[in-house]
């Protein structure tokens, strides 16, 4: 099992981040009515159709089944619970958050979602925990909602920044929410950590499909090691940053489930860009493959997890020389 690591941080001033040399900055410059950059939240944004809905839903359960363990500890490391609220951004059907919730029983979670078909999910769908709850919100180009504003002192973004076209202006955006000392904890993806050895095809399908959707909607695959740099332009401090490569062996079954969940949503919501026969590649090659590689060491899945914290308003922070 590959452990995970933890970076020494120098002084603010002396930091230094390195990302990698290749990019992925294909955003699209859509404008709003007011001529204004609209922040555009990926293929969220066309998820509307039942079929998709629930295809997200069961992507997101597999997502949390597979990882969800692992993140609450990381969480509870950090103090996530400790504050007076916590503001979920990106709560997509609530399915994620119901699981924070029931884990952090004694912290109030608001969750904030932009699609409001997938927040009519979760009004409609099971009874969620007492502490939990969704209102409709694009974080970056909406304002706070009432019920929301000034109840809460930390922030999780899971798998949010990679989606929206303009990761900077969110940050930025809960950077002014939270007050002074307030902490966000945010999990991301980074396709260029995706490896595995030549001749396992189904998750070279996988992460050639990745590569293909993302690019395609303008929103960055690559955006894992890019995060300290993001978080102190939005005014934040990075206080921890864990680099994980879960692996086929760590993560078991859930492993193929999961990116077979991926490439099938792709597949549904945009077969312009990936063939069914594709996704029966991945399906039926991470099923033949479930027992082999039980303890065969082949492929990684890389998490990046960071803890940063707002010490000062962005309007009065010194500028930097």
């Amino acid at each position: 099992m590959i452990e995970q690591h933890s970076t020494d941080y120098a002084p603010h001033a002396e930091r230094r981040w390195a990302e990698p040399r290749t990019t992925s900055d294909m955003t699209p410059h859509v404008l709003a009515g007011n001529g204004i950059p609209s922040l555009t939240p990926g293929m969220m944004k066309a998820i509307e159709e039942e079929e998709l809905l629930q295809e997200w839903e069961r992507l997101l359960d597999v997502q949390t089944w597979a990882l969800g363990e692992s993140e609450v500890a990381w969480l509870r490391s950090g103090e996530f619970g400790a504050g007076r609220g916590v503001l979920e951004v990106g709560s997509a059907a609530g399915g994620y958050g119901c699981f924070l919730a029931r884990n952090f029983s004694g912290t109030r979670i608001f969750g904030v979602e932009a699609n409001p078909h997938l927040a009519a999910r979760f009004r409609s769908g099971e009874a969620a925990p007492p502490n939990y709850s969704i209102e409709v919100s694009k974080i970056g180009e909406d304002p706070i909602p009432e019920a929301v504003r000034g109840r809460f002192d930390r922030c999780i973004l899971r798998f949010v920044l990679q989606h929206v076209s303009d990761p900077a202006r969110v940050l930025r955006a809960v950077h002014d929410a939270l007050p002074v000392g307030g902490r966000i904890y945010v999990i991301e993806e980074d396709l260029s950590f995706l490896t595995t050895r030549p001749d396992w095809e189904p998750f070279q399908v996988t992460r050639d499909v990745w590569l293909r959707v993302t690019a395609a909607g303008g929103t960055d695959g690559m955006i894992g090691s890019k995060l300290p740099r993001l978080a102190e332009e939005a005014g934040f401090t990075v206080d921890d940053l864990n680099i994980v490569l879960r692996n086929n062996v760590e993560m078991g079954a859930a492993f193929g489930d999961y990116l077979t969940s991926v490439i099938t949503l792709f597949q549904k919501n945009r077969p312009d860009l990936v063939t069914e026969d594709e996704v029966r590649t991945v399906a039926d090659g991470f099923e033949a493959s479930r027992d082999d590689h039980a303890g065969h060491f082949v492929a990684t899945y890389p998490q990046f997890l960071m803890m940063a914290t707002k010490v000062a308003d962005r309007t009065h922070r010194h500028p930097r020389r």
